[in-house]
């Protein structure tokens, strides 16, 4: 399951971004980071589990795991209700001067579910930005997000990394290039945090089943 997502850089040149398609990725993302940096978190506020009749931890306003889509907020909010994994995913980058911003969009490799296509600075933060297919089982969509979650953190670990260039030089050192789609890296960490993800939001459904 964890070979449908990946880091995936978007831009095919190693300078900066520029031509035809790094002058897009220019452009959404100047619009992007503009949008981030007045926008405030979609996720609702804090919920209650019928399940488990205890307060669920907040991952929501002034969460740093963000989207523009009020269906991908719901699936993040949910995730983070149902599975000890997505919520320490969360919670670490609550913790950092990043912010990831989960969307519905293409990578660059069609057959990719999901992937982390850039990352930028505005001010003294870092924005992240992971494209995500909405076309899976909830349970499904909660583990890719959790996947590119954790190819956040290992950008966030990496306080060099600031723009696609550095990016890329990252995943360069620390990931698996992918045979067919060169663009692509992974990480054995980011497919365990999404395989994580799926077996306990999997498992709580199966217990909240009467």
């Amino acid at each position: 399951m964890g070979s449908a997502c990946a880091i995936s850089i978007q831009s095919a040149h190693h300078a900066s971004v520029r031509g035809e398609d790094g002058d897009k990725v220019a452009n959404n993302t100047a619009r992007m980071v503009a949008l981030a940096l007045v926008a405030g978190a979609i996720l609702a506020g804090p919920r209650v589990s019928a399940h488990t009749e205890e307060t669920v931890p907040n991952l929501a306003t002034p969460s740093h795991v963000r989207s523009f889509s009020p269906s991908i907020a719901s699936v993040i909010q949910l995730a983070g209700e149902r599975s000890p994994t997505f919520r320490r995913l969360v919670e670490t980058i609550n913790a950092s001067d990043s912010y990831v911003y989960v969307d519905e969009g293409e990578c660059r490799d069609s057959d990719m579910r999901a992937c982390l296509v850039n990352v930028t600075v505005g001010g003294r933060f870092r924005f992240i930005f992971v494209h995500v297919a909405t076309g899976m089982a909830d349970w499904d969509l909660m583990g890719s997000i959790g996947h590119e979650l954790h190819h956040a953190i290992e950008v966030i670990d990496n306080r060099f990394v600031t723009s696609l260039l550095t990016m890329r030089s990252l995943y360069q050192r620390i990931g698996k290039q992918n045979s067919r789609h060169p663009n692509s890296y992974e990480t054995a960490a980011a497919v365990a945090a999404g395989d994580a993800v799926r077996d306990e939001v999997r498992a709580f459904i199966r217990r909240a089943k009467p």
